[in-house]
């Protein structure tokens, strides 16, 4: 027992004394790290501050005082950007480590750390803070002094904003203007600032804007020698020029050589067919609003409304309007076996009765025999092999499967009774020869069985019935062709990539169409540029970023962009190969979202609404200060833009409060469409400007009837009341203003305003998915359109046919998701349990195209039915 407590006594000793060292230890440790962290050597960056170098030398030679005092002498006078405070932070953060790690020894051995290290970890963590401080008291100083700089180094004063983000020294810098706030008098703005006040050599400095006229106004607004607007695609042609000492062919007729390419294709069988095939098989059927409008003057059924226009017309030339794909395929067949036919034509037999209307068999096909007409009958009925039908028939009529099938057979059979009783002809198709053999072969074995006379359209026919040289239709389709290869190359995919994309979709048409038509298109543009040694614009700018990639001709110690919001993936990559260097270029990046409106050129929103993502931190300023118009359109058309929370939020004010602009809409009847434009134009006094604006170049169709049309140069102008009032698309008006606005055709219609032109399908592989809400781009374009006027916009529609934008904005209480979608459940009402549903997709990350699938409803109505869920 005595042994015992004589051996816990020296465990106990041992254990002080080892204590004691430790702590004798960890004392002397923190002597030595507090005489170390007095003495680490200043942080700086000689290079990025030139005119602080004897300074920031002198400080490092002498014994470091504290964090805060480093920072303050170190960046002097200057803004601090986030890869400097980085490398400021990386510079001490192996003896913060070190600090903090000591520190925690120290406390566990209840040991006070020096003075000394408290303050730099305290120091330390408070870095972000101490660079914020910091470079607010630069700014504010920065702004002071340069206040009579900025007050007169344009005609009139910039604002706060824009003097703001005009001292910005961070790498990256996007100003988020907007529509009319003067965003080049601040691009001008941080020119002269670069130039006059922080001397930087006007050829260090590149400027990029959008198109040809954009860059010779700042070239000329600037006045600066060695300093010119570039376009991207000027500044890539000079860029390959320079590096290869030949400067490129430009094929600048693009279009041209797409129509010439098109139709020497015809000439190869495989290609014809294939065109022909993909408007047979694969073309998307959309809703036809003329007829829809049509169907409501006459007071159509409702079922008529939703039925699908066929191909081609009748024997008559009438229009036919079916109710199924089938039979809308049966309509083709017919018309390219040379038949001639009637669809839903009265049978030749009375058989109505009170309960029953008269019978319609489905087609009636005439030719002639032995000197007569005959007639005989065509029925198609929607069973499969067993003779049953699709499970929707039941769900249609709101009865069960077993009524739905007994109710249908029962139909078959009194038709076949009613052929059999009058003795005429009946041929016979069901949805099961269309699973189960070519229903071409089938309806050919049918009419030649029943003495039908065939006459086989040719390939040239066929096609001629299909897109008829030179018709809209096939200009149509030749531009869609052109977009989805404008699309790739700009988005900086290969043929194969999008191809493949398609194929692991199971998108069986898609990948028809890329494979059989778009590819050899794509094929022989390739050959046929290089062919004659052209490349074209895209071409440039792909070319010229692999030169900067490999040998960096130029270097630039900034780069200004306008109209940024217009940025595609190859521009942007061209960009980045550009600022490259040591150290790399600023950038200073200006545009409005909300202006946002080359979708189809390859821009992509996401550049700039996620742009920190691309580049970089990013410092973020606005400049929401309109000067062309004033309230309630400042407002209206705010609010308007930005129910898509997509969208950069911003607080959107004019300049003055007295100034005033009016929003107002102005239904018109049809027939007075001409007459009502005349009388809105005569109440407008004559010494003020007016833009006639349409969503499409065709939209003054019916004006052309009643005013005369004058051209000078590329405007064009109508003679009004004995005034010329120029006609524009909304695109050409983005950048132009004018005191009146008058915004033509904005009606519920395919070219109504939100255009319901539907994207080929086939896009969505080049397309930009940034933004999926109902309307995006016609949205944006709505708002430009809307904000070119100073005094007062007015915007006109059919009475009978408002669009839903206009529906927005004079009975809200009408519009719903539904309103903003094509789609057989468009209508379909939104339970507590599909919401649940859609919620519980939703939050286990599933795509909407995955919910709109598994839901049965456009993507469009699940993005708006979310936005209304997660407000």
């Amino acid at each position: 027992m005595q042994l015992l407590f004589i051996m816990m006594i020296c465990i106990i000793a041992i254990s002080v004394i080892v204590i004691a060292m430790v702590r004798i230890r960890l004392k002397n440790k923190s002597n030595e790290l507090s005489d170390k962290l007095s003495q680490i050597s200043s942080y700086s960056e000689k290079s990025n501050y030139e005119q602080a170098k004897e300074r920031l030398s002198a400080l490092n030679e002498k014994v470091f005082i504290d964090i805060p005092t480093n920072l303050n002498n170190g960046f002097y006078g200057n803004i601090i950007s986030a890869t400097q405070e980085k490398d400021f932070i990386n510079h001490y953060k192996p003896h913060f480590q070190e600090a903090y790690s000591l520190q925690k020894k120290l406390k566990a051995f209840n040991i006070t750390p020096s003075e000394t290290i408290l303050k730099f970890i305290n120091d330390f963590g408070a870095i972000n803070r101490l660079v914020k401080q910091h470079n607010e008291g630069v700014i504010a100083f920065l702004l002071d002094t340069h206040k009579d700089f900025f007050d007169k180094c344009l005609k009139y004063p910039l604002d706060k904003q824009q003097r703001r983000s005009i001292v910005s020294e961070e790498d990256n810098c996007l100003v988020v203007s907007s529509a009319g706030s003067g965003k080049t008098s601040s691009i001008i703005g941080k020119v002269k600032y670069l130039t006059e006040i922080k001397g930087i050599a006007p050829h260090r400095i590149l400027l990029i804007s959008y198109t040809n006229k954009a860059a010779a106004e700042l070239t000329e607004r600037m006045a600066t020698d060695g300093l010119k607007g570039y376009t991207f695609h000027k500044l890539a042609i000079d860029i390959i020029g320079k590096a290869t000492g030949t400067k490129p062919f430009i094929c600048d007729n693009t279009d041209s050589l797409f129509i010439a390419l098109y139709h020497t294709l015809l000439e190869n069988k495989a290609f014809k067919n294939s065109v022909v095939e993909y408007f047979i098989d694969y073309q998307t059927n959309e809703a036809d609003w003329e007829q829809r409008k049509n169907e409501r003057r006459e007071k159509l059924s409702e079922q008529k409304n939703v039925q699908l226009k066929a191909m081609f017309p009748d024997m008559d030339g009438r229009a036919i309007y079916v109710r199924s794909e089938q039979e809308q395929k049966i309509c083709f067949v017919l018309s390219s076996l040379g038949v001639k036919f009637r669809y839903e034509e009265p049978y030749e037999h009375q058989l109505a009765d009170e309960m029953h209307s008269q019978y319609r068999p489905d087609f009636s096909i005439y030719f002639e025999q032995t000197g007569e007409i005959k007639r005989i009958y065509l029925e198609h009925f929607g069973v499969d092999e067993h003779g049953l039908v699709p499970a929707w028939f039941a769900k249609d009529k709101n009865i069960t499967y077993e009524e739905a099938n007994q109710k249908y057979n029962d139909g078959i059979t009194w038709k076949k009774a009613a052929h059999e009783k009058f003795g005429t002809q009946l041929l016979v198709t069901s949805s099961a020869d269309f699973h189960y053999s070519d229903i071409r072969d089938k309806l050919r074995q049918l009419l030649n069985d029943a003495g039908v006379p065939i006459q086989e359209k040719t390939e040239e026919e066929l096609y001629d019935l299909v897109l008829p040289k030179g018709s809209k239709q096939e200009k149509a389709f030749i531009r869609l062709v052109v977009t989805f290869v404008t699309l790739v190359k700009s988005s900086c995919k290969s043929v194969r990539e999008v191809l493949e994309q398609a194929k692991n979709a199971n998108d069986e048409r898609s990948v028809f169409i890329i494979k059989n038509i778009f590819q050899p298109v794509y094929d022989r543009y390739i050959s046929a540029l290089s062919d004659s040694n052209q490349i074209d614009f895209t071409d440039a700018i792909l070319q010229a970023t692999e030169i900067c990639r490999t040998s960096h001709p130029v270097e630039y110690d900034y780069i200004i962009v306008d109209e940024f919001q217009d940025i595609s993936v190859d521009r942007y990559n061209f960009l980045k190969v550009l600022r490259e260097g040591n150290p790399p270029a600023k950038l200073y990046c200006v545009g409005d979202d909300w202006q946002s409106i080359y979708r189809f050129s390859g821009s992509d929103i996401a550049l700039f609404n996620q742009f920190p993502e691309y580049f970089g931190a990013t410092e973020i300023n606005k400049i929401e200060t309109t000067y062309r118009f004033g309230e309630p359109l400042v407002s209206l058309s705010s609010h308007f833009i930005q129910r898509n929370k997509a969208q950069i939020q911003k607080n959107i004010h004019s300049f003055s409060s007295e100034m005033k602009t009016e929003l107002e809409f102005y239904s018109y009847d049809r027939r007075d469409y001409c007459k009502t434009i005349g009388e809105l134009i005569s109440s407008i006094p004559s010494d003020k400007s007016i833009f006639l604006l349409g969503r499409y170049s065709f939209d003054d169709y019916y004006l052309s009837f009643m005013y005369k049309g004058v051209k000078e140069g590329n405007r064009f102008y109508y003679v009004i009341g004995g005034r010329k009032i120029e006609f524009l698309t909304v695109h050409k008006s983005k950048g132009l203003e004018a005191d009146y606005v008058i915004l033509l055709q904005c009606n519920k219609d395919t070219y109504g305003f939100p255009s319901l032109v539907s994207d080929d399908p086939v896009l969505n592989y080049v397309l930009t998915k940034s933004d999926q809400f109902p309307y995006g781009e016609e949205r944006r374009l709505f708002y430009v359109a809307v904000t070119r006027a100073k005094i007062k916009t007015l915007v006109l529609y059919d009475k009978r046919f408002p669009s839903v934008f206009v529906d927005e904005f004079l009975h809200p209480e009408k519009v719903s998701e539904e309103s903003y979608v094509k789609h057989p459940n468009a209508n379909k009402r939104w339970t507590r349990s599909a919401d649940q549903f859609l919620l519980k997709l939703y939050n286990e990350g599933k795509s909407v195209k995955y919910i709109a699938n598994k839901m049965g409803r456009s993507q469009t109505s699940i993005v708006m039915r979310l936005n209304k869920l997660t407000q």
